[in-house]
C-alpha cells in the first residue's frame, strides 16, 4: 500500500442512474465525463494532497502514472463504457520535497576554537595538536504536515548526495557508522492518509460540474 495507490471516482453510480434515462445521449455524456476524470483528475488529486501536506507538486506529478482505462466498466443504456483509474506509485520521499531547511550545510562556525589531534588536519604540518573552529550546530526541519515545520531529529545532519544536492542523514547505530538518508512519506501514503476524504470530495465536486455540462449538451 505504501508504494502504490489507485484513485477512482466514487460518485459514478449516481451519475449512471441519471444517464440511463438518456439512452444514446447518456453514453456520450458518460464517456466525456470519464475523459474529464482521466485528463483532469491528477490535478484534483494534487490539490487535495497539498491541502494537508507540504509536499511540492513536482513529487506528486512524478508519482502519477498514465490513467488506466478498462480496469473498471460502467453500464449506461445497456452498453458498457470503460471507466478510468488514476494510479500513483513511488517510494517514501526525502525531506527535500517538503520545504526542508536549511537546503545545504551551514558554513557558520563557532567563534571559540577547540583543540584536536594535528594528524586530523592537513594544514597542521606535523604539529601534535591543532586549533579549529567547528561548524555551528543546526537543526534540519521539514514541513511534512502543512503549516507545521518539524525538526527531523537532534542527530540529523546534511551531506551531499548523488546529484550534488544536500540530503539529510542520520546515524542508525551507536558509532559513527552506519548512516542512512532520512525519508518521509510516499505519495500513495499521502493519498491514503490525511488527504483521502479531501481528494474524494474535490473529485466529486469537480466531476459533478463537468457531468452537468455534458448532460446539458447531450439533451440539447
Amino acid at each position: 500500500m505504501g508504494n502504490r495507490m489507485s484513485v477512482s471516482y466514487k460518485g459514478m453510480p449516481d451519475i449512471v442512474k441519471r444517464l440511463n434515462k438518456l439512452e444514446a445521449g447518456g453514453e456520450k455524456a458518460i464517456k466525456s465525463t470519464v475523459s474529464e476524470f482521466a485528463s483532469r483528475g491528477a490535478g484534483w488529486v494534487s490539490q487535495g494532497i497539498r491541502q494537508h501536506y507540504g509536499v511540492d507538486t513536482a513529487a506528486i506529478r512524478a508519482a502519477a502514472k498514465k490513467p488506466r482505462r478498462g480496469h473498471t466498466t460502467i453500464k449506461v443504456a445497456g452498453k458498457t463504457v470503460d471507466g478510468a483509474t488514476l494510479v500513483y506509485e513511488g517510494r517514501p520521499l526525502t525531506p527535500l520535497h517538503f520545504k526542508m531547511t536549511p537546503k545545504a550545510q551551514p558554513k557558520t562556525r563557532l567563534k571559540k576554537p577547540i583543540r584536536i589531534p594535528g594528524q586530523a588536519i592537513a594544514t597542521a604540518q606535523g604539529s601534535p595538536v591543532a586549533m579549529v573552529r567547528p561548524p555551528k550546530k543546526y537543526d534540519v526541519k521539514a514541513t511534512i504536515i502543512l503549516g507545521k515545520a518539524s525538526n527531523l531529529g537532534t542527530g540529523a545532519f546534511l551531506a551531499q548526495g548523488n546529484g550534488g544536492k544536500s540530503l539529510p542523514y542520520q546515524k542508525t547505530g551507536e558509532g559513527r557508522m552506519p548512516i542512512e538518508a532520512i525519508h518521509t512519506l510516499s505519495v500513495p501514503q499521502m493519498i491514503d492518509g490525511r488527504a483521502r476524504d479531501t481528494i474524494e470530495e474535490t473529485i466529486n465536486t469537480n466531476l459533478e460540474g463537468r457531468f452537468k455540462h455534458h448532460i446539458e449538451r447531450a439533451t440539447k
